[in-house]
């Protein structure tokens, strides 16, 4: 799932243009001080910083903003990363007291300002979910927090692949054609309608770049992008994809029309998904889940997905 709150969400966004005068020196670090300052958005920890530092900076890519200590030194940073589908994913310095959380939002914002850079028209963060001064800094920067994502793990697919066996009355599966873009998108837009997972967050982006973003996910083998047709009608999408430094299926999307819902095409799809994986090898298969989406929740669960993690999904939407 492509990273949640009520359906006029869209209206509670702030949208940020760019920042008048903070009380903050802001400054983007020289091309010397870059790694210092990405340990710095991660705590110091230059193992996770190491993901990043060992890569080239690249303006098209990545935006990177700090605030110096009294005696000169990096001692807050944000950092901000392009990702699929015309957004970014920030990253910024966890906050040890007020003034780590007046300075974190001061950049937070100043980096939702330059999003567009990026070609960003929203922006992402994650964070745990009990840390509740990080997630004081990142409202008080301009983002809403929009629920809480369950992730979670198929370590191993106990159902065999042969289980899946008459399918619901009028329900037909088949694979994704490239040269259907159209469609895809229409049925994407189709499950969106009164959907439990993640409700009005697709309304803040176009289809198209929603698309996208599924499909610079991993590597698409078109095998694992079904569509589910009930009566002839596309009503039901699973899109999984290879995630190599993983060395997992991630399902990238998957979701009922409303004509679809409480009829057994759900289960039945990702039954039929899984069988695919299986056939492949049977790696792990990994997804992101509102964790209000109950009924979402217990389809995963039944077929043998647990719990890895839970993560607090903030937005904010970029000023233009």
């Amino acid at each position: 799932m492509s990273l949640i709150i009520a359906s006029n969400a869209s209206a509670n966004l702030i949208e940020m243009s760019r920042p008048t005068s903070e009380p903050f020196d802001i400054f983007s670090p020289k091309a010397q001080e870059r790694s210092q300052a990405i340990a710095t958005v991660f705590g110091g920890s230059q193992q996770r910083a190491a993901r990043y530092t060992s890569r080239p900076a690249d303006r098209k890519e990545e935006l990177l903003f700090a605030i110096n200590d009294a005696r000169g030194n990096i001692s807050n940073a944000a950092f901000l990363t392009r990702s699929p589908g015309r957004t970014a994913m920030i990253f910024v310095t966890p906050p040890h007291n007020k003034a780590d959380q007046d300075r974190g939002a001061a950049l937070i914002r100043r980096a939702i300002s330059a999003a567009n850079e990026l070609d960003a028209v929203l922006v992402q963060a994650l964070v745990e979910p009990l840390r509740s001064e990080e997630l004081s800094m990142f409202s008080a920067g301009g983002m809403n927090p929009i629920g809480i994502l369950a992730y979670l793990e198929l370590s191993r697919i106990r159902r065999p692949h042969d289980a899946v066996k008459s399918a619901p009355a009028g329900v037909t599966i088949r694979s994704w054609k490239t040269n259907d873009r159209t469609s895809l998108e229409e049925l994407l837009e189709a499950t969106y309608v009164n959907s439990l997972d993640c409700p009005g967050l697709a309304e803040m982006r176009k289809t198209s770049d929603i698309l996208d973003g599924h499909i610079s996910t991993g590597i698409v083998d078109l095998k694992k992008w079904l569509i589910a047709e009930v009566d002839g009608v596309p009503s039901g999408v699973s899109l999984m994809s290879e995630i190599p430094v993983s060395n997992c299926i991630e399902v990238v999307y998957f979701g009922l029309a409303p004509n679809a819902r409480g009829r057994g095409v759900g289960g039945y799809l990702l039954d039929h998904a899984l069988g695919i994986v299986q056939d492949g090898g049977g790696q792990s298969v990994a997804l992101a889940c509102d964790e209000l989406n109950h009924p979402a929740m217990r389809l995963y669960q039944s077929r043998g997905f647990a719990l890895r993690l839970r993560r607090s999904a903030l937005i904010g939407r970029v000023g233009r």
